[in-house]
Formats: structure tokens, C-alpha cells, sequence
């Protein structure tokens, strides 16, 4: 692999991971100028990266480059994909557990039931790296990224849905029951309490915007 080919790699990768982390919002314009400046892409090359991406249904082509945005009726696929990626990264991560994990994990699950003292923005900072760090402790790139996209979709049509306290309770039982089985190293449990877990999302996302 060349420098070039390196560099052009490095800079799809990172122009992927920002727009999967929601530095654009859903449906923003991207404009050429500032990405040259940024990911420090000349034009045409910029165009192959934005091309491939616009392949891996990221973004979309109009008068310009536009963030993708997800239409309400994809939830319940979208939900499919998730559940699929959620189980398998979490038996990796009970096969590949090391103490550090382990700790790391239990210290979000402490942190995520001390609700409602810690208010809701603290709540959602640690459940993001709850499944974050259950993600990446998998170590397998290719069903990581595509995680991540499921997330990205996932992430655009689940924020006017706010939890209620019994169901941010439920949700913190299932995280205690995903951790519990990758601390003790049972692969199957943990992928069952994953998708379990996704699958109570699914529904109180589905009910909320009235798509059950």
C-alpha cells in the first residue's frame, strides 16, 4: 500500500467516524472547502472518498453532499441490524473480558443507577460508553463499523423519545445483566441479554412514535 493510498484510507476513515458520531447533524450539508481543509484531501480525491460513502448509504447527492437521513419506517430494520450486531460484539466481549473490562463496565453500570440523582444528559453519557466499551472490548472491526452504522441510523430517530423512570430502571437491569455475563465469561448469555435489551428499546421506541 502506498503513502497515498494510506492517507486516502486515513481520511475516508475519519471523515466515516465523524459522521457516524453525529459531528453532522442528520440532513447538514457538507461542503467540499471546508472537508479539503480539514481532512487535508485535495478535490478529487475528497470526491472518491464522499463517492464511497455515499455507497455505504452515509451520505446522500442533491445540489451537494447531505448528511443521510433515515425515514421513520427503516426503525424496525434498523432495530433488526442492531439487535444482530449487539449479540455478537457482546459474546466477543465476555470471550475477550479482561479485569480492566470488567471494572470499567461495572463502574458505568454504578454510575448509570445512581438515576435520577445524576439527571438525564449524565444517564445518556454513560449508556453511550457502556455499549461503546462492550463494542470495542469485541475487537472485531468489521462488525464494529457496522454497529456504528446501525447506531448512526438509530441515533437520528430515537432522540425526541425520552425513557420514563421505570423504563430507565428496566434499561439499567439489562446493562447489569449484559456486564454480569461478560464478567463471567459466558459468551451465550451475554449475546442473549444484548439483543433482549435491544429488543425492549425497540419496543418503547416503536410505541413512542407510534410505529408498533
Amino acid at each position: 500500500m502506498t503513502k497515498k493510498t494510506t492517507q486516502f484510507s486515513q481520511s475516508v476513515h475519519q471523515l466515516r467516524s465523524m459522521i457516524l458520531a453525529g459531528d453532522f447533524r442528520p440532513g447538514a450539508r457538507l461542503l467540499e472547502e471546508e472537508l479539503m481543509e480539514s481532512l487535508q484531501m485535495g478535490r478529487t480525491p475528497l470526491r472518491e472518498a464522499l463517492l464511497l460513502l455515499q455507497g455505504e448509504g452515509l451520505i446522500e447527492r442533491r445540489h451537494g453532499w447531505y448528511v443521510a437521513e433515515t425515514a421513520p419506517d427503516d426503525l424496525p430494520k434498523i432495530y433488526e441490524a442492531r439487535g444482530m450486531a449487539e449479540g455478537a460484539l457482546a459474546a466477543l466481549a465476555a470471550r475477550n473480558a479482561t479485569p480492566a473490562l470488567v471494572q470499567h463496565l461495572e463502574e458505568l453500570c454504578a454510575g448509570m443507577e445512581r438515576w435520577p440523582e445524576i439527571g438525564r444528559a449524565e444517564l445518556n453519557r454513560l449508556n453511550g460508553g457502556f455499549h461503546a466499551a462492550v463494542a470495542e472490548a469485541a475487537d472485531n472491526p468489521y462488525i464494529l463499523e457496522f454497529w456504528q452504522k446501525a447506531q448512526f441510523y438509530h441515533w437520528q430517530l430515537r432522540m425526541p423519545v425520552m425513557f420514563s423512570e421505570d423504563q430507565i430502571r428496566t434499561a439499567n437491569a439489562e446493562h447489569r445483566a449484559i456486564f454480569e455475563a461478560v464478567r463471567d465469561g459466558d459468551a451465550g448469555r451475554a449475546g442473549f441479554a444484548a439483543r433482549a435489551h435491544v429488543e425492549t428499546t425497540r419496543g418503547i421506541v416503536l410505541d413512542a412514535l407510534g410505529l408498533l
